[in-house]
């Protein structure tokens, strides 16, 4: 298990590698490089989080809470994968649950419904639009979270 967060994130990489194109590998390195930019810029609200950060899963968590916020996931034969408040998005009220599963919505290939987990490939991410609409949800959902 990792336990500092340049370790996670090269776990990450190693596991990204093996299971992604050699074109896509940078594009996709450089959204995990975005989340944990994001999530360094914002030390009061979110921290790294070495226990959830283990096959080669990259997870931050709320400061104060020990809610998991996000966790950035490698995936066999499939594209890493983002997934915004995990175990803990049924605690969201029905508007903000359902705001965030719009924005998800909006710029990803799969469609989520209300009770799906929030989550969203890196593929998706790659566009700059689309990373900052997903970082603007995080921002609203680290309101009411």
């Amino acid at each position: 298990m990792p336990q500092t967060l340049p370790a996670a994130r090269l776990e990450f990489i190693a596991v990204m590698k093996r299971e992604t194109s050699t074109t896509e590998y940078p594009r996709f390195l450089a959204v995990l490089d975005a989340m944990i930019e994001w999530s360094l810029a914002r030390p009061t609200m979110v921290k790294f989080r070495p226990d959830e950060s283990e096959n080669g899963k990259v997870a931050f968590e709320r400061v104060g809470s020990k809610v998991v916020f996000w966790t950035a996931t490698p995936r066999k034969h499939d594209r890493p994968r983002l997934e915004l408040l995990p175990r803990a998005a049924r605690l969201l009220s029905e508007d903000d649950r359902a705001n965030a599963t719009l924005t998800l919505n909006t710029h990803s290939r799969e469609e989520l419904t209300v009770e799906d987990p929030l989550r969203i490939g890196f593929g998706a991410l790659k566009n700059q639009a689309a990373r900052a609409a997903v970082f603007d949800c995080m921002d609203q959902l680290l309101v009411v979270t």
